[in-house]
């Protein structure tokens, strides 16, 4: 079992920037997608409209114009000069996507040249890579994720591998856009906890309910819903209703790079609101690129 102890400062997506708006759109199940004008292929006899979220403000931006604008947001809003003083910051890490190549959508001299100007005092050390195991980072690690996945030519790559949801077709994946900016520290308010195995043995290693709360955060499909049913069933005991999951991607999109930290800034969401104040805990759920269950709990520190 891995560990991380963390916060989540600031994010940015299709529900707004603030941490109860994200907990209002995910909890009532807002719905912030639309269709495509432009038709992508779904299999060798449909082409359909996809359906995608984007933040109003970007629509008619390209993909690398967006995630600049969504990463120089997110670094004039976290303020570094005020986290020095109450929380040490050895290192930034950027997760950014990249192209068809493999090859950064934002060159390393722009990232530099966006430091400079958003950050007046001296630039901690930084790196930028389109993944990472959080649970690696070292502490006092500020990490970084802004992604933008809703166009045509991404949805339509991503369609040769995962359902895409498309209109009036099965349930599959939504793509959005979005940015999250997060600390890892002793001091973190919030847990972590990622287990080992198959979804079956995690779910046991965790004492997981039928009662707790769940957040979906995967890719979702028909094939994915059968399988969460078949992972699930011993946990209900006679009488009680299906699981029902907060759905992150369905609400405000699947965010490529940018996912896992959506779904860390969501566990806060809830547990920081005080609606829910009698939570203790939430399971968040992925299904890509492997079957991860992860439990964010308040930490003890």
């Amino acid at each position: 079992m891995k560990q991380l102890t963390f916060d989540s400062l600031y994010h940015i997506n299709a529900a707004g920037c603030t941490s109860s708006s994200l907990y209002t759109a995910v909890a009532n199940k807002m719905l912030f997608s639309k269709p495509s004008k432009a038709l992508i292929r779904c299999d060798i006899s449909l082409d359909a409209p996809y359906i995608f979220v984007e933040i109003d403000e970007l629509a008619q931006l390209d993909r690398v114009t967006r995630c600049l604008l969504m990463l120089s947001h997110l670094l004039e809003q976290v303020d570094i000069a005020t986290l020095r003083q109450t929380n040490r910051i050895s290192q930034i890490v950027f997760l950014l996507p990249v192209d068809e190549i493999k090859q950064p959508l934002i060159s390393d001299e722009t990232l530099a040249e966006l430091l400079q100007e958003c950050i007046a005092e001296q630039i901690p050390a930084y790196s930028q890579m389109p993944t990472c195991d959080l649970t690696t980072m070292n502490n006092d690690t500020l990490v970084i994720a802004v992604d933008s996945c809703n166009s045509y030519q991404y949805v339509s790559e991503q369609a040769k591998r995962c359902t895409v949801q498309v209109l009036n077709g099965p349930p599959g994946v939504i793509y959005g856009e979005g940015g999250y900016a997060l600390l890892i520290h002793p001091q973190g308010k919030l847990t972590a906890q990622l287990y080992d195995g198959q979804m079956t043995a995690q779910l046991a290693q965790a004492n997981c309910t039928s009662q707790d709360r769940y957040l979906f955060a995967g890719e979702q499909s028909l094939t994915w819903q059968k399988k969460w049913f078949a992972y699930t069933q011993k946990l209900y005991k006679k009488g009680q209703p299906l699981i029902e999951c907060a759905e992150l991607a369905t609400t405000i999109g699947h965010q490529g790079n940018a996912n896992s930290l959506a779904a860390l800034t969501l566990a806060q969401s809830y547990l920081c609101n005080p609606l829910t104040r009698s939570l203790e805990q939430v399971f968040a759920i992925f299904n890509a690129p492997n079957e991860q269950l992860v439990k964010i709990s308040r930490s003890e520190k």
